[in-house]
């Protein structure tokens, strides 16, 4: 079953780095709910801890919620961003974010970017379509909302198992 997911997100810069709390989590429970969504990519810049604790209090006070929440970050090195998406069981999908500079060279990403929220009419679709067919990766609609008001303003419509299928298995940690 596809669902509708955002899974480029800042909500700690989205909710002026406040700590997330109750009512921070409800609010952009609500907002996720409102778009349509079926769920989200929490990936702050360089922190996936963020994640975490917005989970565990969705988790804690929300616990009939049925919107999909993925921990994840968005790591940066130089030009290169890549968000990284930590799936359950181990699994990473990382996807190149807001491709308008070189990138010709990126390797071990799934995804890239062809629509960013962010940086509308910055991405050139011919080119990352031809580079998405010649990598068989998988082309991304993400809003990178750093505000509250444009989470979901551009999502995906794909199935779980699509992330799954092509992410990378990791070994736990111990």
């Amino acid at each position: 079953m596809k669902l509708k997911l955002d899974l480029h997100t800042h909500l700690w810069e989205a909710t002026n780095y406040a700590s997330p709390n109750v009512d921070i989590v409800a609010r952009i429970l609500d907002k996720v709910k409102e778009r349509g969504l079926d769920g989200i990519g929490i990936t702050e810049h360089s922190d996936v801890h963020y994640a975490h604790l917005f989970i565990e209090i969705v988790k804690k006070h929300f616990p009939d919620e049925t919107l999909t929440l993925i921990p994840g970050q968005e790591v940066n090195s130089g030009w290169l961003h890549i968000v990284e998406l930590h799936l359950p069981g181990h699994y990473l999908f990382r996807f190149l974010a807001h491709p308008e500079y070189r990138w010709e060279n990126v390797d071990g990403i799934q995804g890239i970017e062809i629509e960013n929220g962010m940086h509308v009419g910055q991405i050139d679709r011919k080119k990352v379509q031809a580079f998405a067919e010649e990598r068989d990766l998988l082309l991304m609609h993400d809003s990178d909302a750093h505000y509250v008001n444009d989470i979901g303003c551009f999502h995906n419509e794909i199935e779980l198992e699509e992330l799954y299928r092509r992410a990378k298995k990791l070994s736990p940690k111990f």
